[in-house]
């Protein structure tokens, strides 16, 4: 069956670089930043030089967004091939790259770009990006893509939870006297991200229970619709972490699920957050 359409994200999907070429997923990297020194995601500066920088120390790293010269160049073949594009982004609360990949959209005005705020981030980005891909594969037009991602919107669900306070007081995601507080009572926050919210689902005493938290707040709320939902089990520079949550969380399940992927989290989240953080996203059958 000919693919009508290509599906363009950004690096923050968190998408393995061989799988994306697999399924012919175009990634527009985000840029890092330490200091005076600006690289592109994955492209310039590899995740492992990524973590190894983060772990020396120093001024912590930013991210931005990618140029609207650089959507410009990946939408321009595929238009140029009569090809519609459906682009899915990291959500706009957290970054403008939505707004570059418009501005890059407007250098080819009528052509068929839809773009998608994935309201979300990582994992939760990267299940839209995988089931907008297979759709795609299978030959379904922009419409029906775009229609069944918004939907899918609607049952998506993260939740995301980190060992300590350091990168998030650099960042200034939360006050000093907010970590002083967390650190004395040892507090670890459980957030919650869906529809382009981020908002406190828990909070409790050590990272172990956090991590059993994540585990009872996605089953709690994929419910009856285990059976056809797709999750993502992701990991801040921490792997054995990552491994170890998916099988505290297989040593739960009720029902098998369509799909039980693991996500590398990259800087989008790691600049936030720091190494060792984990979370759990779904989106429900």
């Amino acid at each position: 069956m000919t693919q009508r359409v290509t599906v363009v994200t950004d690096s923050t999907a968190d998408l393995p670089p061989e799988l994306a070429v697999s399924l012919g997923i175009e990634v527009v990297p985000l840029f890092v930043i330490f200091g005076d020194e600006r690289f592109r995601d994955g492209v310039e500066l590899l995740r492992s030089d990524f973590f190894r920088r983060l772990a020396a120390g120093g001024p912590l790293p930013t991210t931005s967004q990618p140029t609207a010269a650089m959507f410009e160049q990946t939408f321009a073949p595929h238009v140029q091939a009569g090809r519609e594009i459906v682009s899915i982004h990291i959500m706009l609360r957290l970054s403008g790259t939505i707004n570059a990949a418009r501005a890059g959209a407007s250098a080819f005005p009528g052509a068929p770009i839809h773009l998608i705020d994935s309201g979300n981030v990582s994992g939760g980005h990267g299940l839209l990006v995988l089931r907008a891909a297979e759709l795609a594969r299978a030959g379904a037009g922009a419409a029906e893509i775009v229609a069944e991602i918004e939907a899918a919107k609607l049952r998506q669900r993260g939740y995301v939870a980190f060992p300590d306070y350091t990168n998030a007081v650099r960042s200034g995601r939360i006050s000093r006297v907010q970590a002083a507080i967390g650190g004395l009572l040892k507090i670890v926050p459980v957030l919650r991200l869906g529809n382009g919210e981020v908002e406190t689902e828990a909070r409790v005493r050590t990272f172990e229970r956090a991590q059993e938290t994540l585990v009872t707040a996605t089953l709690a709320y994929l419910g009856a619709n285990l059976a056809g939902a797709r999750i993502g089990v992701v990991n801040v520079n921490a792997p054995e972490q990552g491994r170890a949550l998916i099988e505290r969380l297989r040593a739960r399940l009720s029902a098998q699920p369509l799909s039980l992927l693991s996500f590398d989290a990259g800087p989008a989240i790691a600049c936030h957050t720091g190494s060792g953080s984990v979370g759990i996203f779904s989106i429900a059958g």
